[in-house]
């Protein structure tokens, strides 16, 4: 360890000040509440201050919206500038293919797979379809901390209904590429 005074490493050990007690102690206290109302107390706030979370909620998404049409501004006048300076040297060079027309075959081939790809596809619609609408049913009140698995039911059938658009999503992609025996 290195003493601050000397600036010196020292190799014996460091002596620690015996005045000072570290303590833990629980004590458990029966309470009057049941255990089903709990959460009463933060469920039926009746203060004039719940209104701070929404408007904290709504001012955090507007300015992800805000952030993220500046960044989809950026992004979309740097690609529009390489397009046209492309096609400018695309229309000078016209016997020498380079650049995006060497790839050009390769991103625009269909998958090996694409059995596989469209389930995977799919599967990635039917989690994200879940979980974004049980985020909004929690965010609109419908699932409430109070009711006890409440959350595990409507996750639970959210999945098995988003399997309808699992499916459908699965069908049009694996169509897309071309598959025969959809």
């Amino acid at each position: 360890m290195l003493d601050v005074k000397t600036g010196v490493y020292q190799t014996s050990p460091q002596e620690i000040n015996h005045t000072t007690t570290f303590t833990y102690s629980v004590i458990f206290e029966e309470s009057d509440v049941t255990w089903a109302s709990r959460w009463d107390h933060y469920l039926y706030l009746e203060t004039d201050n719940s209104d701070v979370h929404w408007l904290s909620i709504i001012n955090s998404f507007a300015m992800v919206l805000f952030l993220t049409g500046m960044v989809a501004h950026i992004l979309r006048r740097t690609v529009n500038n390489a397009v046209n300076q492309y096609n400018e040297r695309a229309d000078l060079e016209v016997t020498e293919e380079s650049g995006w027309k060497q790839i050009n075959g390769q991103v625009f081939r269909p998958p090996k797979y694409p059995g596989i790809f469209s389930i995977i596809i799919g599967s990635g619609i039917q989690v994200i379809g879940m979980s974004l609408l049980t985020i909004i049913f929690a965010c609109l009140g419908f699932l409430s901390p109070a009711y006890r698995g409440s959350l595990l039911t409507a996750m639970i059938l959210l999945y098995v209904f988003m399997g309808i658009w699992a499916g459908y999503y699965s069908a049009k992609v694996y169509k897309m590429f071309g598959g025969e025996q959809w």
